[in-house]
């Protein structure tokens, strides 16, 4: 996809959420992003192994405010508010995502839910919220739909 249709696609907050990306095309849509003067930020799930990992990798990466509680609630408080990361948009990467829904399955979905809702909260904000969950590029074909 060239430039300009990423970043067309990227500004409209009503088809952001969270989606499987093959990890080689992540880097183009965070280098559009950018030039957008979106905030981007990779977060690596490698071998991440249970929820406070989880929370403590999100909340590195994010800068959340200190007193983040480390739980669901508190996360998607954070997710829908980013005020100390103001931007025009948002777009996430999670990478190695695989490990860490092998490890913790239900939170995984529970991850994924929490995305989708932070999503929906910045729509409502006019403001596009884009998370892109990396799959390795041999492995892309047989994500679900």
């Amino acid at each position: 996809m060239s430039a300009p249709l990423l970043a067309d696609m990227l500004l409209q907050p009503d088809q952001a959420g969270a989606f499987y990306l093959a990890a080689s095309h992540l880097s183009p849509l965070q280098d559009a992003a950018a030039e957008l003067g979106f905030c981007c930020a990779h977060i690596n799930l490698h071998d991440c192994e249970g929820k406070d990992e989880l929370m403590r990798r999100f909340a590195s990466v994010l800068e959340f405010p200190e007193g983040f509680g480390g739980n669901w609630d508190a996360l998607a408080d954070c997710l829908g508010d980013l005020s100390w990361l103001a931007a025009k948009g948002y777009v996430l990467g999670l990478q190695h995502s695989q490990d860490y829904r092998a490890h913790s399955r239900h939170d995984y979905a529970t991850l994924v839910s929490v995305l989708e809702d932070a999503a929906d909260a910045w729509r409502g904000q006019g403001v596009p919220f884009w998370t892109f969950i990396t799959v390795p590029d041999e492995d892309f074909d047989a994500v679900p739909a």
